[in-house]
């Protein structure tokens, strides 16, 4: 059996989309949440929140997209099997630091959303 990989991770930004990603990962998300009580241990439900780190490509022959000025965006994770992953209300939480390869420069952004959606 072939190993399957995700195809495409596209960020769009007012209308300008930036494909220039290495890498994806999604943060965990915290459904319920340990609360001491009297003589137990109970748990209560938390409000979700969403994050994904990219690892963005710096091109070299054009400017570099900045992401300071990402609000509102929407991110899609193209798994490749006809199934998508699709945050909405994006929005750059961090921005990490640039490291310098033989082959390529990237960046390390982390996001943050108002929903996450499968498809």
């Amino acid at each position: 059996m072939a190993d399957e990989y995700v195809e495409l991770v596209t960020l769009e930004v007012n209308g300008t989309e930036i494909t220039d990603f290495n890498k994806v990962s999604e943060s965990e998300i915290e459904i319920r949440r340990p609360v001491n009580l009297m003589n137990k241990t109970g748990f209560t439900k938390t409000t979700s929140r969403y994050g994904v780190k990219v690892e963005y490509v710096i091109p070299k022959s054009q400017t570099p997209f900045n992401f300071e000025e990402v609000e509102n965006g929407t991110l899609t994770i193209d798994r490749g099997n006809g199934k998508r992953i699709t945050y909405s209300g994006v929005f750059t939480t961090k921005i990490g630091e640039a490291s310098y390869g033989e082959k390529e420069a990237s960046q390390t952004i982390e996001l943050g959303a108002d929903k996450r959606t499968e498809t």
